[in-house]
C-alpha cells in the first residue's frame, strides 16, 4: 500500500471513528434516560444484580466516551497532520 493509500485510509478511519465516537454518545444518553424511566419501578433483587454487572460496563464506556474516543482522534488528527505535510513535501 502507497503512503497517498495510506493517508486516505486514515482518513476514512478518522471519520468512521469520530462518526463511531457521536453515536457511542448519543447511545449511552439515551439508554441513560431509559434506565431513569425505570428506575422507579423496577427494585428487586433483580434489579441489584443487574446493577452489579451494568455498572462497571457504564462506567468503562463513560469513560471511553468522554476521553479515550477523542484522545484516539486527536492521535490520528495529529498523525494525518504529520503525514499530509510528508505528502505534500513540507
Amino acid at each position: 500500500m502507497s503512503m497517498d493509500e495510506q493517508y486516505t485510509q486514515m482518513q476514512y478511519f478518522q471519520r468512521a471513528l469520530i462518526n463511531f465516537n457521536e453515536h457511542l454518545h448519543a447511545s449511552l444518553a439515551e439508554l441513560q434516560a431509559q434506565h431513569d424511566n425505570v428506575s422507579p419501578h423496577w427494585q428487586d433483587e433483580m434489579r441489584r444484580h443487574y446493577d452489579a454487572v451494568w455498572e462497571p460496563f457504564q462506567e468503562t464506556m463513560k469513560h471511553y466516551a468522554a476521553s479515550e474516543g477523542p484522545g484516539y482522534v486527536e492521535f490520528l488528527t495529529i498523525k494525518l497532520h504529520a503525514l499530509g505535510r510528508y505528502l505534500q513535501g513540507g
